[in-house]
């Protein structure tokens, strides 16, 4: 079979019937292959090899979650996926794009709190 783009930096998706299904991390592009015929890398498996012109499959063994594949992709990552997913992962942009003031309850428009107080004197 033919690899869906040049990338070589993939997550193993699933195995089923005899087939394994990989996604690539950088374009999200899919590729179908017989279970026995993924010839994965075993230096990058163990961080010695960094070619991304290398022959073999980098195979990450940890897949990237719908949560950190939104953040990059957006709203095409969702399509097929549950309606609590997709909220979960909205909400979760949300989050991580607020500014980290928003979070403080003591925050006003005049800075941050002085770490000691003026008054008290030091002795």
């Amino acid at each position: 079979t033919v690899r869906p783009c040049e990338h070589n930096d993939w997550d193993d998706v699933r195995t089923r019937n005899g087939f394994k299904v990989l996604r690539c991390r950088v374009c999200q592009g899919r590729w179908k292959l017989p279970s026995q015929s993924v010839p994965r890398c075993m230096a990058f498996l163990h961080n010695r090899c960094s070619s991304s012109l290398c022959g073999m499959l980098h195979v990450r063994r940890k897949k990237s979650n719908i949560l950190e594949r939104y953040d990059m992709f957006g709203e095409s990552v969702l399509q097929g996926v549950s309606h609590s997913v997709k909220k979960r992962a909205k909400r979760h942009a949300e989050l991580v794009r607020r500014p980290l003031h928003d979070y403080c309850s003591d925050s006003d428009d005049e800075g941050p709190p002085a770490l000691l107080d003026e008054d008290a004197g030091m002795e």
